[in-house]
């Protein structure tokens, strides 16, 4: 069997959600000691060392020429020259085209739960497409058995075309390890003491307006350590220093913009309490991240975030500001309760495993291309 991968994230300088799944993916596909052919196709060369030596004589690697950002226009004549018996495209979107089935992964819809935080080409391209999309794959993985839901709730589709092969966490996401360095960032000299961390994007369902509220509240009560709100979107970063600034909080929340992959193991470990208190989600990846790190969380009690996380982190309305800061608060003073949860963390994220996604991916590429 010989299976083509949508693997642009491979080569991507920046590496958000998406990007992430594939490359983890694929390392982990590249493990197995029986997988099939895999043909990972990109639109620029993979500048990641070691990334390229995991997959090395395991996967192949071709670079198409496209325009960036046009890989997938450019696919289906790929595939076809190829002799491709499935592609797997990871982020729900197919070509128009196709010369052989297709299985699509869908992370959330997001665009359905809040279309208004979506841009309107955005929103009307996810509309018509996405639809499509799931509506002609032979085949659908969901990350979550939320994302299953809303598929069959929201877009019909039928239960028996779906999968759910939840994500794993990458090993690099442990307890133990070097702490963050003062000089990772502006702001992270004056990290040693703990910090409040979230971790994710700045978008508006993310829910980062309520934290600011309800961190504003906690810090009223008691002392409390810095606020790091990371992420490179600038306007929606401006919003939220503006909205800090009201609060009267420039001296006590960081915004160190874009986290480099490499010290986002570190900035979890240093972390006092980790909150995601977004509103919706899919998976919630950030969530699993800062429990196999060693951080107690705090997240919301809706989507992917309650799924993933279970019993192993405090649960909070997101709408509600009031709840939210009382289970910070709660967390901070208490060394104990932070201690528990971080060790229930530590055993829930070890249920999610790559090497086990990598199994139940390739058993749905082989379902599907023998039932071609």
């Amino acid at each position: 069997m010989r299976v083509g991968l949508d693997a642009r994230a491979l080569a991507a300088p920046v590496r958000s959600g998406v990007e992430r799944y594939v490359v983890d993916l694929s390392r982990a596909v590249a493990q197995l000691e029986q997988r099939p052919e895999i043909i990972a196709y990109v639109d620029r060369p993979v500048r990641d060392a070691e990334l390229s030596r995991a997959l090395a004589n395991r996967i192949v690697v071709k670079v198409v020429r496209a325009r960036r950002g046009r890989l997938r226009a450019a696919l289906p004549w790929r595939l076809w020259r190829d002799r491709v018996d499935l592609v797997h495209m990871p982020s729900t979107i197919l070509p128009p085209l196709l010369p052989c089935p297709a299985v699509v992964t869908v992370h959330d819809l997001a665009w359905k739960r809040f279309p208004e935080t979506y841009a309107a080409d955005d929103l009307a391209m996810q509309t018509v497409a996405g639809f499509r999309s799931v509506a002609r794959a032979a085949h659908v993985i969901a990350v979550s058995q939320t994302t299953a839901r809303d598929l069959t709730e929201l877009l019909q589709v039928p239960k028996e075309t779906i999968t759910v092969t939840p994500l794993g966490v990458s090993p690099r996401f442990t307890a133990d390890g070097p702490p963050l360095s003062a000089e990772a960032f502006a702001g992270a000299e004056r990290l040693g003491r703990g910090y409040v961390l979230y971790t994710g994007g700045l978008l508006p369902r993310k829910n980062l307006m309520r934290l600011l509220d309800a961190y504003d509240r906690v810090r009223r009560e008691m002392d409390t350590p810095p606020l790091v709100l990371p992420g490179g979107d600038s306007v929606h970063a401006g919003e939220l220093a503006e909205r800090a600034s009201e609060l009267g909080l420039e001296e006590r929340v960081i915004f160190p913009g874009y986290i480099e992959e490499g010290q986002l193991p570190a900035l979890y470990r240093g972390a006092t309490v980790f909150v995601y208190p977004s509103l919706y989600e899919g998976f919630g990846l950030p969530v699993l991240e800062a429990m196999a790190s060693g951080a107690p969380v705090i997240t919301s009690d809706r989507s992917g975030t309650a799924e993933v996380a279970g019993e192993a982190a405090v649960l909070v309305d997101p709408e509600n500001v009031e709840e939210i800061a009382s289970a910070l608060s709660g967390l901070l003073g208490d060394v104990a309760l932070r201690e528990d949860l971080a060790a229930r963390g530590l055993v829930r994220s070890r249920s999610y495993r790559w090497d086990v996604t990598a199994l139940e991916t390739v058993a749905v590429y082989q379902r599907v291309a023998g039932s071609a």
